[in-house]
């Protein structure tokens, strides 16, 4: 059972819930940054300003999540987020407090409650030991037919004129399921694309599918294309030809 069944499994039986955070503790979560991630060649470590969010009672949470898939449920974009052990991550922000998978189901942490599971995990010598997220993701190209969304896809970008290519390839992480991520060579806001181009597929995604947009500009994005070629092109304008 992974962290994901188990959470849902501990909001109903509460004699799930001594089982989870014990499965909690000793596992990666993931965060979403204002800004890339970067690191701190003086000091060492990594540098990051994360996003918070408000519950219905106005007050400030620092959402963080079960996996990658529950960040684009929440975010319903691309966005930049880095993958932490648990307990790292409580050990930074304990001054504060947490909810974990927002908008979905979940659970908040107060300020007291991560410091009182710090001191149990520090009294059982749980270490914080986290795996980094670029070694745990990969690209390859797609195994299956996807043609049920890449032709509604290629009619969409047709009438994008800031659209000049799509890629698309398979992405997993770690141990979660593959995603299908597609590629945009494309200029402008990609917020003002992704957002009516994900309502707009999901009149054609079946079961099992899960899709993630990316810019090419992304760092993320060139890796992932490496050698792929894509499967829409903008035609040329005749002034272009």
């Amino acid at each position: 059972m992974n962290l994901d069944e188990l959470l849902k499994e501990a909001i109903t039986k509460p004699e799930k819930r001594s089982v989870f955070l014990q499965m909690l503790i000793k596992s990666d979560v993931y965060v979403i940054c204002k800004k890339p991630v970067k690191q701190d060649e003086i000091n060492g470590g990594i540098q990051m300003e994360l996003v918070t969010t408000q519950n219905p009672d106005g007050e400030i949470f620092i959402p963080f999540f079960t996996s990658y898939r529950s960040v684009q449920q929440f975010a319903k974009r691309y966005v930049n987020c880095y993958r932490l052990n648990c307990l790292r991550l409580f050990d930074l922000i304990q001054s504060a407090n947490a909810v974990l998978n927002p908008n979905s189901y979940g659970k908040e942490f107060s300020s007291q409650e991560m410091k009182s599971i710090l001191m149990v995990a520090r009294n059982l010598n749980i270490p914080a030991i986290s795996m980094k997220e670029e070694e745990t993701i990969e690209y390859r190209k797609c195994t299956k037919d996807l043609e049920h969304l890449t032709r509604p896809l290629t009619r969409y970008l047709a009438r994008q004129a800031n659209v000049d290519a799509c890629y698309m390839v398979e992405m997993i992480r770690g141990c979660e399921k593959p995603q299908t991520l597609f590629v945009f060579d494309m200029q402008g806001n990609t917020r003002k694309l992704f957002f009516p181009l994900s309502k707009y597929m999901q009149s054609y995604t079946k079961s099992g599918d899960s899709l993630v947009f990316i810019s090419l500009e992304e760092a993320a994005g060139k890796k992932a294309v490496e050698g792929v070629d894509p499967f829409y092109i903008r035609k040329k304008r005749f002034f272009e030809k």
